[in-house]
């Protein structure tokens, strides 16, 4: 997945629907869930296992999340 494009940010997203997650050693943290869970909501948690495909309808596990990081030019 390459983030950076702005069609790919949207397009993948936590299991709540927030599109600022980013891969940690051993799982997805979410910043909008962290933030929700920050505001009283204590049936969310900033961590998860998957993210969700919104155009293919399916959950992708985090073992096969695979980021591309694109250097930016000076």
């Amino acid at each position: 997945m390459d983030r950076s494009r702005t069609r790919e940010k949207w397009r993948y997203t936590c299991p709540n629907g927030h599109t600022d997650w980013d891969c940690t050693n051993n799982h997805v943290w979410c910043r909008g869930c962290r933030r929700q869970l920050e505001a009283g909501d204590e049936d969310i948690s900033p961590e998860h296992w998957e993210i969700y495909d919104k155009q293919r309808d399916r959950y992708i596990p985090w073992s096969a999340v695979r980021l591309v990081h694109r250097r930016q030019r000076a």
